[in-house]
């Protein structure tokens, strides 16, 4: 699974979650001075052990090795408890007993146990919440920006871990490096980024039967713009009655404005990445008053209008590629598209695991490829609970998923031979087995360590950490020029939630073509100034004027 982002419309519900206070204790200082008992008293032990007079340099030497090995092995078995939302495994204790068994076989000098504590997702965000508040004791757990990080922060539910990094979190720092900086609030860091692909490529998903049916020339698409796309949908709608040219939900108006079109700070606030003004790099407007914007719903209500797009574009929770299986889709346009080798704008390219899925060959053409951001840094990642009583084993535990594919391959697919097999090194289920009776099988890889360690599954490209490491040197070239910016929305969460309750009404129609952009979209720009957007944006420049400032930009 992938958490996707960058439409204006997600980032308003995901708002409307980061705003939910969760209260939990905050007293760091007393925590970290506990968790470092442990230590202590080890050292000291050793000291003692060391004070035997003996004059003799050599025993001394020996004295001293002896103590060195002594306080290696002098740590107190200690439980890692990990919470992070999946559905609960048949299998979980087969899994965590075989975890625990290779660590106390590869590394018994740490002297720990992990006891693996899944909440489902539909209960994740209350009961982490409640677990926080009533002070339970736990270590690692998984969040995300757009999972109440920022409030965990500010409640002082998170331990920094910059000194716990680099202590004991040597294969993280090596394998992340300078990534780690977007997860820094106050001037520490309070997460640990899931080391994936940096961002996404967006444009469009075709049939590919209808495609070498019309010979249709893709070629047009090199330009990166989705006007160019009309005269293939004219097509299919002149010689395909039962088939709809573009399904959505997914449309121009959807990540692809967002990550092509805007720097985003919150809600629809933003820099216009098209305004080629030097003066204007840093410029904080309103994503809904640029001519981007009106631009394209223009185009996706020319669309609509012509009959390209379904009826029930805006319909919740619609499946679009069954309807692309029932063969009565041609086009998805504006969905997050697979990591290839070489990606280019307008090039095609077969959607591996898309088809495999589907049991039917999609063809994938990316119109934009998403620059590095600050969120997505902070999209994914594992943090240390204050309420951990030993830290300092919580991250020597994190920073194994950094560099033990074993480990790794443990929690992510279970037991080999029982919940999985190797397939010509890809992992597969094992003989009459389904995803549903094999005991332990989730797809939730994105959530923990270093995903380029990761076996692929059968029908996946073999090559997919390979390409996303390429893709990842692609976006990093291209950074955004608010990276390392974090908006603290405090100053106006109000006016954000009333900002938020506008954009919901207003925009499933225009990112289905249902409005008239012409006419409505002064009228949503009117409610949004009355909610409060005119001091977002005010608030939004005050707060980037002064990272500026700090940061020489």
């Amino acid at each position: 699974m992938r958490m996707r982002r960058g439409s204006i419309v997600l980032s308003s519900l995901l708002l409307s979650m980061s705003l939910i206070a969760a209260g939990c204790g905050s007293n760091n200082s007393a925590n970290n001075e506990a968790a470092n008992q442990n230590k202590a008293n080890n050292s000291s032990n050793a000291d003692a052990s060391g004070n035997a007079g003996n004059t003799s340099t050599n025993a001394a030497n020996a004295t001293n090795a002896t103590n060195a090995t002594n306080e290696k092995k002098a740590l107190d078995p200690y439980e890692v408890v990990m919470v992070y939302p999946d559905p609960n495994q048949s299998d979980i204790g087969t899994v965590q007993s075989a975890m625990n068994d290779y660590l106390k076989t590869t590394y018994p000098d740490m002297n720990m146990t992990v006891k693996l504590n899944p909440i489902d997702w539909s209960a994740y965000s209350d009961k982490l919440n409640l677990m926080m508040s009533s002070g339970e004791k736990f270590d690692l757990l998984w969040t995300a920006n757009w999972m109440n990080f920022e409030t965990q922060v500010n409640k002082g539910a998170l331990l920094p871990l910059d000194d716990l990094l680099n202590e004991d979190g040597p294969d993280i720092k090596s394998v992340e490096g300078d990534l780690l900086e977007g997860a820094r609030r106050k001037g520490k860091i309070y997460g640990v980024h899931v080391h994936q692909e940096l961002g996404n490529p967006q444009g469009v998903a075709f049939s590919k039967e209808l495609i070498d049916k019309y010979h249709i020339d893709l070629s047009p698409l090199k330009s990166g713009e989705f006007k160019d796309l009309s005269p293939i949908l004219q097509q299919i709608k002149d010689n395909e009655p039962g088939v709809t040219p573009a399904v959505g939900p997914a449309f121009p108006l959807g990540a692809y404005f967002g990550s092509g079109s805007m720097e985003n700070i919150i809600g629809p606030v933003g820099i216009d990445q098209r305004d080629t003004n030097p003066d204007n790099q840093f410029k904080v407007v309103d994503a809904y008053e640029t001519p981007r914007y009106m631009e394209l719903a223009k185009l996706t209500n020319e669309w609509y209008k012509a009959g390209f797009i379904n009826k029930d574009a805006t319909t919740p929770g619609i499946d679009i590629w069954k309807k692309f299986q029932a063969k009565t889709a041609f086009a998805a346009i504006g969905t997050d598209l697979e990591i290839v080798k070489d990606m280019k704008i307008g090039e095609p390219s077969l959607m591996a695991n898309k088809s495999t899925q589907l049991g039917m060959d999609i063809i994938q053409v990316p119109l934009n490829i998403d620059r590095l951001h600050t969120s997505k840094l902070a999209a994914t990642m594992q943090a240390i609970s204050q309420t951990s009583k030993d830290p300092a084993r919580a991250m020597m535990l994190l920073n194994l998923f950094y560099k033990d594919k074993n480990l790794l391959t443990l929690m992510n697919y279970g037991v080999e031979g029982t919940h999985y097999v190797l397939n010509n090194g890809q992992i597969d289920l094992p003989a009459g087995k389904t995803k549903d009776n094999v005991g332990f099988f989730h797809d939730n890889q994105w959530q923990l360590g270093n995903q380029m360690l990761n076996y692929t599954r059968v029908g996946e490209d073999p090559n997919k950490y390979f390409n996303y490491e390429q893709f990842n040197e692609m976006v990093k070239s291209q950074p955004s020029p608010l990276i390392g910016f974090v908006f603290d929305s405090e100053p106006v969460k109000n006016e954000l939630i009333a900002v938020s309750k506008v954009q919901s009404t207003f925009d499933p129609g225009f990112q289905s073509g249902q409005l008239d952009p012409e006419k409505d979209l002064p009228k949503m720009i009117d409610k949004l100034k009355s909610a409060g957007l005119d001091k977002i944006i005010a608030e939004a420049q005050k707060q980037v004027d002064a990272w500026r400032a700090a940061n020489g930009k």
